[in-house]
């Protein structure tokens, strides 16, 4: 699993392996005592074999040295939008804090809804902050184009969203993938969820 930061140039990355974009709130230099939710996705999407059985790109928006977020950057949103658009799934965790309030989330997150909503999957802690509104807006929009939102739900468990990003990742990757290999990273993720304990949170849908 090759995990891409700011330090990659654009044209470094290949999109030609299969890509998940991390999307959501980051933490900056000048918030010491915040922890990157980043780190525990990536943690998952390792555990569950992503880029085992072929070559896998989990695109990080954020520096090695988190300190340099604090520097301004004009390179950075233009670097952030060519991984939104190449890439093949956006997962958008919002853990939204009075502290971490994210605030480019909420518009990168309207602009794909309305571009490539399918390439996305959304979902939050049940107690962030202040996320009616793009609850309702992602609600909303399935709605008006499916009359329902069972099959597009919300969810409150990162794991259950990098499940839920593996799961779109296969249809969406265009390159041939021996059938064995799905089976193979299929289970390997099932089994790994049964086990956990923290796997108990369902999506706000099921709720």
């Amino acid at each position: 699993m090759n995990e891409i930061r700011y330090e990659t140039p654009c044209e470094d990355i290949d999109f030609g392996a299969a890509t998940i974009f991390l999307a959501g709130p980051t933490v900056r230099g000048n918030q010491p005592h915040l922890t990157s939710w980043r780190n525990e996705a990536i943690k998952l999407f390792r555990e569950s074999g992503f880029g085992s059985y072929f070559v896998g790109n989990l695109i990080i928006p954020e520096f090695t040295d988190s300190r340099a977020s604090d520097q301004l950057r004009y390179d950075l949103p233009l670097w952030e939008f060519h991984g939104l658009k190449n890439c093949h799934v956006i997962l958008f965790w919002v853990p939204r804090t009075k502290e971490l309030i994210g605030l480019t989330t909420n518009h990168e997150h309207g602009y794909w809804m309305a571009r490539d909503r399918d390439k996305m999957v959304y979902g939050h802690p049940k107690d962030a902050y202040r996320m009616s509104y793009l609850d309702i807006m992602w609600i909303e929009t399935y709605k008006e184009s499916f009359g329902d939102n069972a099959g597009d739900p919300i969810y409150t468990s990162l794991e259950k969203a990098v499940k839920a990003s593996l799961d779109k990742l296969i249809p969406r990757y265009q390159i041939p993938m021996e059938a064995e290999m799905r089976r193979q990273l299929s289970c390997r993720y099932n089994k790994n969820e049964s086990s956990s304990s923290t796997s108990t949170e369902s999506a706000s849908s099921e709720d």
